[in-house]
């Protein structure tokens, strides 16, 4: 699909993770957007929004994390990140509040659309109607003022908007071996019973 029809026609929600008083999402359907703060809102406007349609999910929490490092560099930069490593202080905060997130949207977007289907391969997507999962790395100047959680999810939407047509240049983070967190995520809300996808990395868009 030509890169303009499928940004046209892609349905982008992505969501700042945090706590539930804390969090932010929002949704770009083509040229309408829409964002607000209720995460359980999100999942249904999500769902609505993106049935049958070429579709990606961001949410802005790191979704794997290196295997297999040397004991001296295990909580160390994942190859890209360039700044403070995912195991450090708001990272690390993050991540472990990422898992709860991500299962109760994946857990929310079961009960709603039971025949959906979820892919982390951005190189072979889009692929039928499958939504592919992604990381948002919303840093430095793009991120948001205090309480304005739902800014930075549309900067992630917006990021991977512009990317279309060429998401494996745009990926930030190349790591080889992984742990997936987000394919945990499937696996334990029963998208999928393949246990590869714990060993698979995601599309992760810097904006």
């Amino acid at each position: 699909m030509d890169a303009a029809v499928l940004k046209e026609k892609c349905v982008i929600g992505a969501v700042d993770v945090g706590s539930p008083r804390n969090i932010g999402w929002a949704i770009l359907d083509g040229v309408r957007s829409e964002h607000g703060t209720d995460l359980d809102d999100f999942v249904e406007c999500f769902s609505n929004r993106s049935k049958g349609r070429p579709s990606a999910l961001g949410f802005e929490a790191p979704l794997f994390v290196p295997h297999n490092r040397a004991l001296s560099k295990l909580t160390g930069q994942r190859n890209g990140e360039n700044g403070r490593p995912w195991s450090a202080g708001a990272g690390a905060t993050v991540t472990t509040i990422g898992l709860v997130v991500v299962n109760h949207v994946f857990r929310e977007m079961r009960a709603l659309d039971p025949g959906r289907q979820f892919t982390l391969d951005w190189e072979r997507w889009p692929e039928s109607d499958k939504t592919l999962v992604f990381e948002a790395f919303v840093s430095g100047d793009n991120h948001a003022g205090p309480g304005e959680h739902w800014k930075d999810a549309f900067n992630a939407a917006n990021g991977f908007a512009k990317a279309i047509g060429n998401l494996s240049e745009q990926n930030a983070v190349v790591e080889c071996d992984v742990f997936s967190l987000v394919g945990a995520c499937l696996l334990r809300t029963g998208w999928s019973n393949d246990l590869s996808l714990l060993q698979q990395s995601c599309l992760i868009i810097r904006p």
